[in-house]
């Protein structure tokens, strides 16, 4: 089974990189029909945390 990002995707882990790229170019709406796409929102804000950038669900600006 694939997994992106250490989460287990079902098929090609499409939902969760669509996810994962709306998060990076500012989104921060979820969606009620498709749980994938949301573990992979959260996992890339997760991420930009981590990295040092502020997310306010949405906004990927460094940290000062």
């Amino acid at each position: 089974m694939a997994t992106y990002k250490g989460s287990q995707c079902t098929g090609d882990c499409s939902g969760h990189k669509a996810g994962a790229r709306y998060a990076r170019r500012g989104g921060r709406a979820l969606t009620f029909s498709s749980p994938s796409f949301n573990k992979g929102m959260r996992l890339e804000q997760a991420a930009m945390k981590a990295r040092g950038k502020r997310t306010r669900m949405g906004i990927t600006k460094k940290s000062r």
